[in-house]
C-alpha cells in the first residue's frame, strides 16, 4: 500500500468511527483528467444516501484541515451495494456460503467465468473453492481478475 493511500485510509477510518461505519474499500486513482478518491463504506445497518453525504462532508473537511491532498480531486462516497466487489481477505471470508461471480485471467477447466456458491476461502494456500452446477472448482487467488457477490443464482451469460 502506498504511503498516500495508507494516510488516506487511516484518516477516513478515523472519521468513520464517529458514524459506526467501516471502510469497505478505498480507491485513489486518476480517471481521465481528474483524480478520484472513491470510498465504499459499510455498516451493520443499511447505508443510506444521507449517511454517504454526511461522511463525504466530514471526510472532505478532515482532508482539507490536514491539507492531505494538494491537487484537485473528486470525492465519491457510496455503499458497496448488494453485489459488492471481493478484493480483500475479509471480503472473501464474509462471502463464504453466498453466491459469487468470479472471472479469471486465464481459463480454468476451459472457462474464465464462474458463477456459484463460495464454499471456502483458504488464505494460507491462496485459493477459493466454488461449487458450480454441483461441481467443485478450486481457483488460485492470483488467477482472479474480478470477483463479486451476487444477489441471486443467475446463470452466467
Amino acid at each position: 500500500m502506498s504511503k498516500k493511500r495508507e494516510q488516506l485510509t487511516k484518516t477516513v477510518e478515523g472519521v468513520l468511527e464517529d458514524f459506526s461505519s467501516h471502510l469497505y474499500l478505498l480507491k485513489w486513482e486518476k480517471r481521465g483528467e481528474e483524480w478520484v478518491l472513491e470510498l465504499l463504506i459499510d455498516s451493520e445497518s443499511p447505508v443510506t444516501t444521507t449517511d454517504c453525504a454526511d461522511v463525504s462532508r466530514r471526510v472532505s473537511d478532515e482532508l482539507d484541515d490536514r491539507n492531505m491532498i494538494e491537487k484537485k480531486y473528486v470525492l465519491q462516497v457510496s455503499s458497496p451495494g448488494v453485489e459488492r466487489p471481493l478484493i480483500k481477505s475479509r471480503h472473501f471470508k464474509g462471502a463464504v456460503g453466498g453466491s459469487v461471480e468470479v472471472n479469471t485471467y486465464g481459463p480454468i477447466n476451459d472457462s474464465k467465468k464462474f458463477v456459484g456458491k463460495l464454499k471456502s476461502y483458504d488464505e494460507e494456500h491462496g485459493e477459493i473453492k466454488l461449487e458450480v452446477d454441483g461441481e467443485f472448482v478450486d481457483i488460485p487467488l492470483d488467477s482472479v481478475s474480478k470477483a463479486t457477490t451476487r444477489m441471486d443464482d443467475r446463470e452466467s451469460n
